[in-house]
């Protein structure tokens, strides 16, 4: 399994280290009806001074095509509180793609950046991967402003980070239920190619505060295993389906693990997540194959019966 990766290029004006928390969301939802996995990527940069592009690492090839600004979602107080968790304000200034997000007691906090995926964001297909690159816009310079970015991966390849087995021990366990093992990785330096690490350290340091993870699923499916214990709450489904528009009618949870930095000289270096869930399958198949076993159990047993009586 690779790693994502997250770098800066500095600019020409030299600055202090920076701090960056990152938040990542992984829908993993089962229904017919949705679509491929998708992961919704959050970074937000506190005193932003010293850098003229980001770099985002993504081990797999995607495209223009599987990406999506959520920005603009965020433009609605109802939404924005929801996806943070938080009473925040919103306010954004004519014809401009910055939202100004204020507290309850209305001082500013952050501001979020909603971008053109055709013309802000560029990709390069390299490392066995693709380089995702945002440039700092012209709107942000010279502020020490907290910036916030937040945009949507979905493609098929997120498949391969979700590796499903079935039990092998009982045919009829095989048919209701399967394990999902996920195996979700960032700056995890040991899954890096090495020509990407002689790029990422000519970039400028910075400290990475948080890092939220988020693993959104069915409420039925059980939550097996993780490497640590998580908190978690049922989603408003009328609210969040603003967000995300496939959410189906079946009630979702949002298991939420945050890391976070506990010293100075203790930070956070990487994120390495290993899950395991247990998904519930009922369907046609499943209900038919159930009435075919008991109705051959049902002859054998008359079959049997016949010739002991």
């Amino acid at each position: 399994m690779g790693s994502f990766a997250l770098w800066f290029e500095p600019s020409g004006c030299v600055t202090e280290d920076f701090r960056a928390d990152v938040h990542f969301n992984l829908w993993d939802l089962h229904s017919r009806k949705t679509q491929p996995p998708c992961l919704d990527v959050g970074i937000k940069i506190s005193a932003p001074q010293g850098y003229s592009k980001m770099f985002l690492y993504v081990p797999w090839a995607i495209e223009k095509g599987d990406l999506r600004d959520l920005g603009q979602y965020l433009k609605t107080t109802e939404i924005l509180c929801t996806v943070f968790n938080e009473d925040y304000t919103v306010a954004q200034d004519a014809q401009s793609k910055v939202l100004h997000i204020e507290d309850a007691a209305k001082s500013p906090l952050f501001d979020i950046y909603c971008l053109d995926i055709e013309n802000d964001v560029g990709l390069q297909q390299r490392y066995t991967g693709t380089l995702l690159s945002i440039s700092r816009p012209t709107q942000f310079e010279g502020s020490s402003t907290t910036e916030y970015y937040r945009f949507r991966i979905q493609t098929p390849r997120f498949n391969e980070m979700i590796k499903c087995y079935s039990p092998q021990n009982l045919f009829l366990q095989s048919a209701v239920s399967i394990t999902e093992a996920i195996d979700f990785r960032f700056n995890d330096y040991r899954s890096l190619p090495s020509s990407l690490l002689e790029v990422m350290r000519t970039g400028k340091s910075y400290e990475i505060g948080k890092v939220h993870f988020l693993l959104i699923t069915e409420s039925d499916v059980d939550l097996l295993y993780s490497s640590t214990s998580p908190t978690a709450r049922e989603l408003e489904k009328e609210t969040w389906k603003k967000y995300y528009n496939n959410l189906s009618n079946v009630n979702v949870v949002a298991y939420h693990w945050k890391f976070k930095s506990e010293t100075k000289e203790k930070l956070i270096e990487n994120c390495i997540m290993f899950v395991k869930t247990r998904v519930h399958k009922c369907n046609w198949k499943t209900i038919v194959l159930y009435l075919l076993v008991a109705g051959g159990l049902a002859v054998l047993f008359n079959y049997i019966s016949s010739l002991l009586f």
